[in-house]
């Protein structure tokens, strides 16, 4: 067993009563979470709920400000960089690249965890970056510098990236802005095709509700920096829930197609 591969039976994520927050900013605090590995979790709540927040203390963006995050097994804060980067893949919600970049230069920036000494890509690097040019349906704008593509095709660009890591755990935030509801459908069937056929574990925050009813096994509603909810979509998704956490009176449904709940909001409270 290498030394970043994943012991038998260890949760993918494992949080021991962390704090998060930014500065002297606390957003939440003594939160413990598991999340098992080959499981799609989708974090909800309102703006200002902290799951973006959860997720980046997940991804190492920010540090925990008390508490500690296990990424299989292992303290995150105490791993190379390196070595977490072949674990573990992000896809931000904001992104920072040189202008002049173009779409196949950022994918290949997937790889760098993976090179050897010399720092030479190889046969297997090439297809693992063709393999996510195709999936995200980039071909076509490989020499495309980044700065020239729509806000869509830029979310596409960095889901390439993220996809030509090969991680074993994928993590999400907002994943579909910018994209029109075609795209939205095309990007999380993609990201569950990978749950399915390569047992690739999905945490991702996503807005739609019935999105994330519908693309994920398990959805944690947060609420002031707390989880006031942690099940399956059908567990989670309740009138209550839409009316506690959300502030709008709703009925929620089974989608006779899909077999998901579906919420229908009809009105705030105010």
């Amino acid at each position: 067993m290498t030394r970043d591969e994943p012991m038998v039976g260890v949760p993918a994520f494992l949080t021991e009563a962390i704090s998060t927050g930014y500065g002297r900013h606390v957003v939440s605090q003594h939160l413990s979470l598991g999340v098992e590995r080959g499981s799609r979790t989708a974090l909800v709540g309102p703006n200002g709920s902290g799951k973006s927040t959860t997720l980046k203390t997940l991804a190492r963006l920010i540090a925990p400000l008390a508490g500690t995050v296990y990424l299989n097994g292992r303290d995150i804060n105490r791993l190379p960089t390196r070595e977490v980067a072949r674990q573990m893949a992000i896809l931000p919600q904001t992104h920072e690249v040189p202008a002049e970049l173009t779409v196949l230069e950022l994918v290949e920036q997937g790889r760098f965890p993976h090179v050897g000494t010399l720092g030479m890509l190889r046969r297997q690097d090439d297809e693992a970056i063709e393999e996510a040019l195709r999936m995200t349906r980039l071909g076509d704008f490989v020499h495309r510098p980044i700065d020239t593509l729509s806000g869509g095709e830029r979310q596409r660009a960095w889901m390439a990236l993220a996809l030509a890591q090969r991680t074993e755990i994928l993590l999400l935030d907002e994943p579909t802005t910018f994209l029109d509801v075609g795209h939205q459908l095309d990007l999380l069937q993609l990201v569950s095709s990978l749950n399915r056929d390569r047992g690739v574990t999905i945490v991702m925050v996503l807005h739609d509700l019935n999105h994330a009813a519908r693309f994920s096994d398990r959805m944690i509603a947060m609420s002031g920096g707390e989880v006031v909810a942690d099940g399956a979509p059908d567990e989670v998704l309740t009138p209550g829930l839409l009316r506690d956490c959300f502030g709008v009176e709703a009925s929620v449904v089974v989608d006779p197609r899909t077999g998901s709940p579906i919420c229908m909001p009809y009105s705030p409270i105010l």
